[in-house]
């Protein structure tokens, strides 16, 4: 699985969720969309599960997180790949 790394790390709401939407509108099968964030996107959360999406969140402190957003169906894939290991962008 290969990662595409976005950093909306600086951007003002509703950039973000643009960023990442627009990102994951392009996502080709057997990525997984890496998101440099400062806060957990609970809005989001909904839509990606609405429209086949899953992800995974990593809390790297309080105001840094990596976001994962990958394909529902490639759960397992994202699970062969990143079975428990943390992940930072270097971006921030």
């Amino acid at each position: 699985m290969e990662l595409v790394a976005v950093d909306v790390s600086e951007l003002a709401p509703p950039e973000p969720m643009t960023v990442i939407l627009t990102a994951l509108a392009s996502l080709d099968l057997g990525h997984c969309l890496l998101v440099t964030h400062r806060r957990q996107p609970f809005p989001l959360y909904e839509k990606l599960i609405k429209a086949g999406w899953a992800y995974h969140c990593q809390v790297h402190d309080d105001d840094h997180i990596s976001l994962f957003i990958y394909r529902h169906i490639e759960q397992q894939l994202f699970e062969q790949h990143f079975d428990g290991q943390t992940f930072q962008s270097t971006t921030k």
